[in-house]
């Protein structure tokens, strides 16, 4: 990791200093050890501030609706993931591609600090990953441990750590090696209606609505949101579990067949809303019923909802 975050450095600064962007989106690392954030860097000097770490988790995407405004080209650095979001933008028609420079970056899995804490690790000043291991460091000296083990969940079941599209590849490309990542989907799918009813009342009474799942989302591109709107109001402000469940099957209704699967929803969720299970289980009834359809893959194929064909299932009988 540590040549690939020179280089991140390196390509950022040269782009700058041309004058070939305006803008770099990347990442840089916060006041705490497990803290890397989204940084927008527009001169060279600050491209030192750059950084590739294991936990870059953040996609990217979603800022380029914002920051391509009044820009002549920005340039990004783009994860697998993070790639899969552009293209959902882009097949939206809510990002030039004229306009953006993309760095791929191969990443074999980011570390969910929460499963380290979780473990005891929590006076760490520094996490670094050699291959397939992780190096603690810490005010007992280092330890190494499974990266695996430590990563998150969306991480374990992604299928394409490679960027889909880039315009420049940093680093060697990785195998996929994703888990089964229907399985809990198939868990939820062997509940009675009652039993998964409860399950998801439960989950969703806890909602503050804050909206972090819809904000970060880059299949959620409305340049209006229909919570927003002021008349008609279609979500009270109340917290009332009918409310919070309301917002949450609309939105999952509003991205079928464009979520990319990337789970920043859950990520990034306060109080730990399982909401990529509510995304999967719309991505695999949708494999199911029109065949395999992978969102972001590829922006010049339609997705199956919003495409017509007479061979679809589920068609009116005749009279």
């Amino acid at each position: 990791m540590k040549q690939l975050n020179d280089t991140i450095k390196q390509v950022a600064a040269q782009s700058l200093s041309r004058g070939d962007v305006d803008l770099v989106i990347g990442w840089q690392k916060g006041d705490l050890w497990w803290q890397s954030y989204p940084a927008f860097v527009e001169n060279e000097q600050d491209t030192a501030s750059l950084t590739w770490d294991p936990f870059c988790v953040a996609n990217l995407s979603r800022y380029l609706l914002e920051e391509q405004e009044g820009k002549n080209k920005v340039a990004i650095f783009v994860k697998g993931c993070d790639a899969l979001g552009l293209n959902q933008l882009l097949q939206d028609k809510r990002v030039d591609r004229e306009k953006v420079y993309l760095y791929g970056i191969p990443c074999d899995g980011l570390v969910d600090h929460r499963k380290l804490e979780a473990e005891g690790f929590k006076w760490l000043s520094e996490v670094r990953k050699e291959g397939k291991e992780l190096v603690l460091v810490g005010r007992n000296g280092e330890q190494k441990v499974n990266a695996r083990d430590y990563m998150y969940d969306k991480c374990l079941t992604c299928r394409y750590p490679n960027p889909v599209a880039y315009d420049q590849m940093l680093g060697e490309a990785v195998e996929a090696q994703p888990e089964e990542r229907f399985a809990s989907v198939k868990e939820l799918e062997e509940m009675s209606a009652d039993e998964r009813f409860t399950y998801w009342a439960n989950q969703f009474s806890r909602c503050i609505r804050c909206f972090a799942c819809r904000n970060v989302c880059p299949a959620c591109s409305c340049r209006e949101c229909i919570f927003d709107i002021p008349e008609p109001r279609w979500l009270g402000k109340a917290k009332e579990l009918s409310e919070d469940q309301f917002y949450h099957i609309i939105r999952a209704y509003h991205v079928a067949g464009r979520c990319v699967d990337c789970g920043e929803c859950t990520r990034v969720c306060p109080v730990d809303l399982p909401l990529q299970e509510l995304n999967r289980k719309f991505i695999k009834d949708i494999n199911e019923l029109y065949g395999e359809y992978d969102a972001g893959v590829d922006p010049e194929t339609e997705a199956p909802l919003v495409t017509y064909n007479t061979n679809d299932p589920a068609a009116f009988p005749e009279s």
